[in-house]
């Protein structure tokens, strides 16, 4: 049998399907069932139906998501490439996605799922003398083995297996992967492998190579290390860590399950129930009820509402109120506009520092991850260019757009020669009033050029 998994491979995988359909939404998980939403003893199928269909979920993973890649990418990166590497910027990826969305879409997996792979790829055989390279990329759940060993005294990759997708194929039963290798010399091979069962219930993995094995060359020398970089939020490893989601994402889940008993609940207790005590012929039985039904009941017969009493439904809605919280001390900061219950200002300044620690590492790998392919790029196109290439993505994850008050606090410190026109100026650039690429010297450039008194340029530009 034919090892195509890593051994920490399927535990992890459970994981990542998990963060995804509860990223996706309420849809995928209706449509998941019974694998997030148990069925409660006792209940038929059709039950269980509308049990499913009356819980309500809340997106707040997907938000945390959404809200984290966007405060990373709120501010353009600063890039600089050398010539012969800047149509990646426009056309980076092999699906032709530019560097910047590659940045956000590297963002998303590292921070989701916490792994994510990218390999540079040059095809040199039918490129034209000003062809670039491009990157393909690869899901955590595409990462399928790799192997590490000492080359050289260095710790390095020496064999990763990828999955590449090919919707044909895998409609046949057949998946195509990508097997990258050091024989010493970077190697690639490309194989259809299918699984089949056995009787016995056991399964076989056969894999037929698509073409003979390729030895890339560049600049006429084979490679001797793999193009390719494996980025999690805290290193470039092919160690597997556990998603930075997963926390999220259980009480999330949890929540999901507790909305479902609530909704069920109210569905049930919600309206009145009418009861009768007495003889009544089985043709006399009341069947309709509101303010124009009328009710004949023999005499002796007593009747009544049924309606809910106890703290059942509160508590079922106090657990949600807690997963809330919890949600919200695990990274969703955006459920709640400020403080949490019972948080001091100190408190919630400290829960949000610690929440953006995992953006800030994640943000440095994706960086230095993109940084290493692009420079290893340059070295292919243009031996030597490799010091060239800058990437620097920002740091600042937070808005703190400065009020006009305290602008205008800065301008009178400034006039009175209590600061500097740079303390100004850098006053000025956290608080949001400038470009934050632009330096400080070509600020002032551009205020010694403007036409209006320079003061008052700062003044109105801040204030703009």
């Amino acid at each position: 049998m034919t090892k195509i998994y890593h051994r920490s491979y399927a535990r992890r995988r459970q994981e990542y399907d998990r963060i995804r359909d509860t990223i996706e939404g309420e849809l995928r998980l209706k449509e998941a069932g019974q694998l997030y939403l148990r069925r409660p003893s006792g209940m038929t199928q059709q039950q269980y139906h509308d049990y499913l269909l009356g819980a309500a979920f809340y997106a707040v993973a997907e938000r945390t998501l959404r809200g984290l890649v966007g405060a990373a990418t709120r501010h353009e990166p600063i890039l600089e490439l050398p010539p012969r590497l800047t149509p990646m910027q426009e056309a980076a990826t092999f699906e032709g996605n530019s560097l910047q969305v590659l940045i956000e879409q590297a963002l998303t997996e590292v921070l989701s799922v916490g792994r994510f792979a990218m390999v540079l790829d040059y095809p040199v055989e039918t490129s034209s003398p000003t062809a670039t390279p491009h990157i393909a990329t690869f899901e955590a759940e595409h990462i399928l083995d790799w192997r590490e060993d000492l080359v050289d005294g260095k710790q390095r990759l020496t064999m990763i297996r990828l999955h590449e997708g090919n919707a044909d194929l895998e409609d046949e039963g057949v998946e195509q992967h990508l097997l990258l290798t050091l024989e010493p010399a970077y190697t690639v091979r490309r194989l259809h492998v299918t699984t089949k069962r056995r009787g016995d219930g056991s399964s076989q993995v056969e894999q037929v190579e698509v073409h003979d094995p390729i030895t890339p060359e560049v600049n006429g020398r084979p490679l001797f290390e793999i193009p390719v970089v494996i980025v999690s939020p805290f290193n470039l490893k092919a160690d597997v860590e556990k998603p930075p989601f997963l926390d999220l994402v259980n009480v999330n889940l949890a929540h999901w399950r507790n909305s479902a008993d609530y909704e069920h609940a109210l569905y049930l207790t919600a309206q009145p129930t009418p009861w009768i005590a007495g003889s009544i012929p089985a043709d006399k039985v009341p069947t309709t009820i509101g303010s124009g039904a009328l009710w004949h009941l023999p005499e002796g017969a007593t009747c009544g509402m049924l309606e809910f009493s106890g703290a059942g439904i509160a508590a079922q809605k106090a657990a949600m109120e807690d997963k809330v919280s919890q949600m919200a001390a695990l990274g969703a900061r955006m459920v709640y506009s400020g403080k949490g219950r019972n948080e001091t200002s100190d408190t919630a300044s400290l829960r949000v520092k610690d929440e953006l620690s995992l953006l800030h590492s994640s943000v440095v790998m994706v960086e230095a991850a993109l940084r290493k392919l692009l420079r290893i790029a340059a070295e292919w196109t243009q031996p030597g260019t490799a010091d060239q290439v800058v990437l620097k993505l920002h740091r600042d994850f937070v808005s703190a757009q400065m009020d006009p008050a305290t602008l205008t606090a800065l301008i009178k410190a400034w006039q009175a020669g209590a600061i500097s026109h740079d303390t100004l100026l850098m006053n000025m650039k956290k608080g949001d009033l400038m470009d934050v690429n632009r330096a400080l010297d070509d600020e002032k450039e551009l205020i010694e050029t403007d036409d209006r008194d320079p003061i008052l340029g700062v003044i109105q530009g801040g204030l703009a």
